[in-house]
């Protein structure tokens, strides 16, 4: 080949890649158009969800009876409790794109002050730093409970609990000052000092109740989704009619 024909060579060979560049050039546009898209689209999403009227969740899931009223947004809102509890949340998106929701949270009452952090994501649900008083009128927002009129006071520290696709794990104490409860037959029970003291054992969360470091009874939130409650005698005892003749084991998948 001619230096002159060298040229000449070089044009064909641009014009052949020509087509090749445009094609590329036109699948990088096209993907960054389908990247933006799907961004705005899941920011529009989001931003529905957090401006939405908290009262709107009675739409999408049956509420439990205990909670009267709803007010704010998913995002930053309250609920009313029944006996004039009130659960505050003030939430933040900490990762958009893994929808990651941060709220601070603050359950108020004429007995109880606790607040706390609860972490939400699509895998698990974390609550952090949940420290303050809680007072036995909180019982009377667990239905079904033989017991009424109880007054005992906690002392709330639980560091971290968590519970995911196939884990719980749990850290922390809560205090149990003496006191008593009135079952439904008008009798009095009386409620010793106790501590609950949560702790993680392989994938399950378990909570240890004991007297003077005498165990009454154990709970285990177990990571395969089973709930299972042992009652020692010495635990048995302080209930009436229970039998204390040896450890009453119950187990309740979920």
């Amino acid at each position: 080949m001619t230096r002159q024909d060298a040229p000449e060579a070089d044009d064909a060979l641009a014009q052949q890649d020509q087509p090749r560049w445009r094609v590329r050039r036109w699948l990088r546009i096209g993907s960054l158009w389908v990247v933006v898209s799907c961004f705005t689209a899941l920011v529009f999403v989001i931003s529905l969800a957090v401006t939405m009227p908290a009262s709107a969740l009675r739409r999408f899931v049956t509420l439990p009876p205990q909670v009267v009223d709803l007010q704010g947004t998913l995002l930053h809102g309250t609920a009313r409790l029944q006996d004039g509890y009130v659960l505050r949340w003030d939430g933040l998106f900490t990762g958009l794109i893994l929808a990651r929701l941060s709220a601070d949270v603050t359950l108020t009452g004429a007995d109880t002050q606790i607040n706390g952090t609860v972490l939400i994501s699509p895998w698990t649900v974390t609550v952090r730093d949940i420290t303050g008083r809680a007072g036995s009128g909180l019982l009377t927002l667990a239905p079904g409970l033989p017991v009424e009129g109880c007054t005992s006071r906690a002392i709330v520290d639980v560091r971290s609990a968590s519970f995911g696709k196939a884990a719980a794990t749990a850290e922390g104490q809560i205090d149990i000052a003496a006191g008593d409860c009135t079952d439904l037959a008008g009798t009095v029970i009386p409620v010793p000092d106790m501590v609950l003291t949560l702790h993680s054992q392989g994938a399950d969360a378990v909570a240890d109740l004991s007297m003077a470091q005498t165990p009454l009874a154990q709970l285990i939130v177990a990571g395969d989704r089973r709930l299972l409650i042992r009652v020692e005698p010495a635990g048995a005892a302080l209930i009436p009619g229970m039998p204390t003749s040896g450890p009453l084991i119950l187990e309740y998948p979920f």
